[in-house]
């Protein structure tokens, strides 16, 4: 019997609500205020929960955004109740990641009806997903198997690998013996990893298939305002171990950042490493004294294992250990997906999807876990429709830095003081894209203004008018043409030229009508960028 939960203040209103579903045959559990809902679905996990929005001690927004952070609640079918009809509330409570909404008042049919749907669509879900795992364990090869990183089930590993298990007793024996030094981690499929220890406390964690990535993905989530492109970075830095946390001891040395954001993105960053370990399974390791330099904090144990194990077990949970969390899925029949999707939605999934960004990249970009991101392809994935596949890492950005300005040609802008006097938008909410545009603009020498926030696009663009404008076509609450339409009505960017960045050829008319000056495909070439530059602004204009 699906058991229902039932978050309502007002204690009519929810008798009714109770009633109703239970004469439907449901199990059905009503509380009546915000943070006792909040701590009984994260206890119990119900199938469903309904949620008014106005409750006591948490409201309904707040209840639905804790859930959602949770790795072992982020998938729970959640219907705000609300006598808020305006389009901006529900706008509001879709991007927090509700299922659907009641308008009250409403009626018992309404109300059994909407529960049936997402009942059913949490069943379709799961039955794929165990549809997968059967085709995953039965075949030989299965589209999205990422083959060159983890052993099938079958194979054994070798004997000298242990389990992720007695890794986490010598964790626990050197944090006993209050250990200083570090703690090298090979798994059987090639991997390594570092762990830096100082006195039995655990420092960082290093190393693994996406080490660029992970770092910038983080940085970039809790200091958007970093441009490592735009520092002054001794290049001598990247040699040393663990260079990444040693930057960020510089970048707090020079005030760039404060203690506040070295904990969340120090904490993060060993959570995915030790995740990734989990899903590999098989580890060696061994001990030297090679200490880091310098500790910015010191984490117990429990601060990371505790959230690494519910990653885990909500990945295992949904079915999803077969799939890595650092490949990028790619539609590999076009075709197919534009007969099962919507004109709208089909362009929004060949656009994200295009092989470019990991689960962890798009989980970003969506603002959701990369479970529920993985979970919501799964459908996809067991179609064959898409893929997924290996993503290589980022440069560390030294080497990023370091590569030389395209030089001058007959297509390209030079380098040189007059282009450092252009001033050249990207909006993108992508921290990644936004960071590769600034490496490659900043390298070519322009001046460069990232936003990743389409909602404060306009206010920031007027306050800095930039010269030629990167407009990223798919983005959530606003999309490009919707952006470059609101700008050519504004007297300052009629003329401004605005380009716009896709995975996909876009509509030609509708970019007409919204004042696109042109097209550029993702990912973003520096050849063709810079060429994209010089076709509407010359350096000595």
């Amino acid at each position: 019997m699906k058991k229902i939960l039932v978050i309502e203040d007002e204690r009519l209103v929810r008798d009714n609500i109770l009633d109703c579903l239970e004469d439907g045959g449901y199990e059905v559990v009503g509380v009546d205020n915000g943070q006792v809902g909040l701590d009984w679905a994260s206890e119990h996990k119900p199938d469903l929960i309904l949620c008014d929005v106005m409750l006591p001690e948490l409201d309904g927004y707040e209840v639905l955004r804790s859930l959602r952070q949770e790795p072992t609640t982020a998938l729970l079918p959640f219907v705000f109740l609300s006598a808020k009809v305006e389009k901006a509330e529900i706008r509001h409570g879709m991007n927090l990641g509700a299922d659907d909404y009641i308008t009250k008042p409403f009626t018992p049919d309404e109300l059994l009806d909407t529960v049936a749907a997402r009942l059913k669509r949490r069943d379709a879900i799961v039955q794929y997903a165990e549809l997968l795992q059967a085709s995953l364990f039965n075949s030989d090869r299965i589209s999205l198997e990422p083959q060159p990183t983890i052993n099938p089930p079958s194979t054994p590993a070798p004997a000298q690998y242990q389990d992720f298990n007695a890794f986490a007793k010598e964790l626990a024996a050197l944090q006993s013996a209050q250990f200083t030094g570090k703690l090298n981690v090979k798994s059987a499929t090639a991997q390594s990893w570092d762990f830096y220890l100082h006195q039995g406390r655990l420092l960082y964690a290093t190393g693994g298939m996406h080490l660029a990535r992970r770092w910038q993905r983080h940085v970039s989530t809790y200091c958007p305002q970093i441009q490592l492109t735009q520092l002054n970075l001794p290049a001598e830095l990247f040699t040393r171990p663990a260079w990444e946390y040693q930057l960020l001891g510089l970048l707090l040395k020079q005030q760039q950042i404060g203690r506040e954001h070295i904990a969340p993105i120090v904490r993060d960053c060993v959570v995915e490493v030790l995740f990734d370990m989990m899903q590999t399974g098989q580890v060696n390791y061994q001990k030297s004294e090679q200490a880091l330099p310098l500790q910015l904090l010191a984490l117990e144990w429990e601060q990371v294992f505790t959230p690494a194990q519910k990653l885990w077990q909500a990945w295992q949970s949904s079915n999803l250990t077969s799939l890595l969390p650092n490949y990028a899925p790619l539609v590999k029949q076009p075709e197919a997906l534009q007969q099962q999707t919507s004109p709208a939605v089909y362009r929004q999934l060949t656009a994200v999807l295009d092989g470019k960004r990991s689960l962890r990249e798009l989980a970003v970009l969506m603002k959701r876990q990369a479970a529920e991101v993985a979970v919501s392809l799964l459908p996809y994935f067991q179609s064959k429709i898409v893929e997924l596949v290996q993503l290589p890492d980022l440069p560390i950005p030294h080497a990023a830095a370091a590569q030389p300005a395209t030089p001058p040609t007959s297509a390209a802008p030079a380098t040189s003081t007059a282009a450092k006097s252009l001033l050249i938008a990207c909006i993108d909410d992508s921290p990644l894209v936004c960071q590769t545009m600034d490496q490659m603009l900043s390298n070519a020498g322009y001046q460069v203004l990232t936003i990743q926030d389409p909602l404060r696009a306009i206010s920031t663009l007027l306050t800095r008018k930039p010269d030629l404008i990167f407009l990223d076509l798919v983005m959530p609450n606003l999309n490009g043409y919707e952006i470059s339409s609101r700008l050519r009505k504004i007297a300052a960017f009629r003329d401004t030229p605005i380009v716009i960045l896709s995975g996909n050829a876009i509509d030609r008319a509708q970019a007409q009508v919204a004042g696109v000056s042109d097209y550029l495909e993702k990912p973003v070439q520096t050849e063709k960028l810079l060429q994209m530059i010089s076709k509407y602004i010359s350096v000595g204009s």
